[in-house]
């Protein structure tokens, strides 16, 4: 059954370039603008969905910042490089503005909501996470990112905080997909990964980044009655990635740990 999506974006023009391949699929795809970075953006963009909707059965908390990661790779080999980039790296801006959108964010955005998803006869909030959250990359300036995705666990106390009004949580830990934070061009259409994504992408099982319906499909698992028994659950899907991440960063490792 096709439904209204109201789909948030931080993008100042065109926004309705991302459309284009929804529109096919039937239903409404209502683009709005908003900025889920401070309590009072979440509020506005509460206010202004309201007044188009009277419920919401499905929230999605995608939005997300990479943290500075101009700053160049480090040996982690060299006690002085580490030493040096792990001070130099990071700001207090950079910690700020990542937890503001990766974490205050998703609280703000799923609370204020909470009138409207009340009111569905099966609410759901599904929380986009990343590999981040558990991987332990040192010689890349990510500290700020992956700190951010204690949302990880932010998304668990959701899940026990709504345990009474019975509204599940649940989160999805993706890998590389293509993404504004992942591709050459945020205005291009997804096509090419930068040169970090490349070489994370080869790192997994599969050799590759995801497919979109490799995302989407488990959304719609967790948002419809196949999902409705799972609650506070982590569903990975980063095509093998997180048994070979551990420590290491996929940019200095050997040709043959690659998968071609």
């Amino acid at each position: 059954m096709a439904c209204p999506v109201e789909l948030p974006s931080h993008a100042q023009s065109n926004p309705n370039s991302r459309l284009n391949t929804r529109a096919t699929l039937g239903g409404q795809v209502i683009p709005i603008q908003g900025d889920v970075g401070s309590k009072e953006g979440c509020a506005k963009l509460v206010e202004q969905i309201s007044q188009s909707e009277s419920r919401i059965d499905l929230l999605v908390n995608s939005a997300g910042l990479p943290g500075a990661i101009n700053y160049p790779a480090w040996n982690p080999q060299d006690p002085n490089a580490v030493e040096k980039g792990l001070w130099e790296s990071v700001d207090d801006d950079y910690f700020t503005a990542t937890n503001n959108v990766n974490i205050n964010g998703i609280y703000f955005t799923t609370v204020g909501f909470l009138p409207l998803l009340r009111k569905s006869p099966a609410p759901s909030v599904i929380v986009i996470a990343s590999l981040a959250g558990l991987a332990n990359q040192r010689a890349m300036g990510t500290i700020g990112h992956a700190v951010s995705k204690a949302s990880i666990h932010l998304s668990k106390l959701l899940a026990g905080r709504f345990h009474e009004i019975r509204i599940r949580v649940n989160f999805i830990l993706p890998g590389i997909f293509p993404s504004e934070m992942t591709t050459t061009d945020s205005t291009s259409s997804h096509d090419t990964l930068n040169a970090f994504a490349v070489k994370a992408a080869k790192r997994c099982s599969a050799g590759r980044a995801g497919n979109p319906e490799e995302i989407v499909g488990p959304c719609l698992m967790l948002s419809a009655r196949a999902g409705g028994y799972m609650n506070g659950t982590v569903v990975i899907i980063e095509g093998g990635r997180s048994m070979g991440t551990s420590i290491n960063d996929g940019l200095r490792m050997p040709d043959d740990t690659y998968v071609n």
